[in-house]
């Protein structure tokens, strides 16, 4: 038999708080104290539970950011050999090798424009760039003042804290 899940612990505590004017006051404390322990025991190993799931989600994090840097690392290795490749081409003003997988090839690339000082650059060439930002800071001060601010409210949530 599986156990209660824990909103039908919650619903059953909810629905003897309500059934309590009809007992005896020892009964009434039995049937707390019990609903309570089991509300509180479930509640805790759902705690639990999420904090092993915390665990492996910081494993997955971490192994995430040691394959990040393993591939980072293969990239580079790749482009390090593919320039070392070029070069020995160049250097021996090789233009083409044809091999049974593949030809290799020294093509030139379109030529690019390349800025060695910005500030020197005509105004005619700068693009602007106007980026538009909700200060959230400034609403939330101001609907704290009691101002209105049309499209916007003021939230008070809740969260479960866990120490």
């Amino acid at each position: 038999m599986a156990l209660p899940v824990l909103y039908e612990i919650a619903k059953d505590y909810k629905d003897a708080l309500e059934e309590l004017t009809d007992l005896e006051d020892e009964a009434i404390v039995d049937t707390l104290e019990g609903l309570k322990g089991t509300l509180e025991a479930k509640s805790e190993n759902i705690i639990k539970y999420t904090q092993n799931l915390d665990g492996t989600i910081n494993a997955i994090k971490e192994a995430e950011k040691n394959m990040a840097e393993r591939r980072k690392r293969l990239e580079k290795r790749v482009s390090n050999i593919k320039k070392y490749v070029k070069n020995v081409m160049e250097e021996n003003q090789i233009k083409k090798i044809e091999t049974v997988h593949f030809d290799l090839t020294i093509k030139k690339n379109p030529p690019k424009a390349i800025i060695e000082d910005e500030e020197m650059i005509p105004e005619t060439f700068i693009d602007k760039q106007v980026t538009e930002k909700v200060n959230l800071k400034k609403v939330k001060d101001e609907l704290k003042k009691g101002e209105s601010v049309h499209g916007a409210r003021l939230v008070q949530e809740t969260r479960l804290d866990i120490k």
